[in-house]
């Protein structure tokens, strides 16, 4: 997809990353006293540690890997999060580094200037929610890619260190998500017998499919539909498609990614 953006969003964009580092630097300040512990009954070191330490470095962690890519302080804070030294002069250090971050005139005049010159945002991921069907989630990557799209499967992506719910987080930057919803577990409520059991798509595809939807819109999520299997019923308005085996999901699923703007074209079919 390509974006057209005024003068407005690029400063609102631009404004909105540099309080996020800002925001960050004031919740560390409150965390090192909030969730300090100081040395006694007999251990000897003072440290910092709690959720609100373990969020905070992991929430720095995906802003570092989106948006200071090119800062010279990228690799030094990386190295910090996935270590998560709890010694309180390394909390002190985080801060510092993003103090320096935030006064770095010359980083945030850069990023201003790559937008502007641009005078676009160019999005062509496609996230590929999937269960253990390897043949869909490739007959589906292979469909997506044919248009000039980049498809997103996770397991492909890089660790990094990071657990599932950060990697889902650090890679769903995207304009669109597919979710596939295979037969490849089964169900039933646990009052009903074994033989009322019934398909069901695997519990990570369901939860992924509602946080896509928080995050990019029901408009820009779709979700497939392979065999007569059970589907989520507190999910209300989504649309399904069913993954037919004539491959008239093609032609569906061609037209609602071309509805939210992306570049689709339907002589590709």
């Amino acid at each position: 997809m390509i974006l057209l953006i005024n003068q407005n969003e690029i400063i609102e964009s631009e404004n909105s990353q540099l309080l996020k580092i800002k925001e960050f630097i004031v919740q560390g300040e409150k965390i090192k006293k909030e969730e300090y512990h100081p040395a006694r009954g007999g251990f000897p070191f003072s440290y910092v540690s709690g959720p609100q330490y373990d969020q905070w470095m992991a929430e720095i962690n995906i802003v570092n890997e989106r948006v200071l890519t090119d800062h010279p302080l990228k690799e030094s804070i990386g190295l910090m999060c996935e270590k998560k030294d709890d010694d309180p002069r390394a909390c002190d250090k985080m801060i510092g580094y993003l103090r320096a971050v935030a006064n770095d005139d010359e980083f945030w005049d850069s990023i201003k200037v790559k937008t502007e010159e641009g005078g676009k945002m160019s999005n062509k991921k496609v996230f590929i929610v999937h269960g253990h069907d390897k043949m869909a989630k490739m007959e589906v990557a292979r469909f997506i890619e044919k248009f000039g799209l980049e498809a997103i499967i996770l397991h492909e992506q890089p660790n990094s260190g990071k657990t599932i719910i950060e990697k889902i987080e650090a890679n769903s930057d995207v304009q669109y998500a597919v979710v596939l919803y295979t037969p490849c577990d089964m169900g039933r409520a646990k009052e009903e017998g074994v033989d009322e059991e019934k398909e069901r798509a695997r519990q990570n595809v369901v939860f992924e499919h509602g946080y896509l939807i928080g995050k990019l819109g029901r408009d820009k999520v779709s979700a497939l539909v392979k065999g007569d299997i059970e589907k989520p019923g507190d999910i209300s308005g989504v649309v399904y498609i069913s993954m037919d085996d004539a491959g008239a999901w093609k032609t569906e699923l061609a037209r609602e990614m071309k509805s939210t703007g992306l570049e689709v074209d339907m002589n590709k079919l």
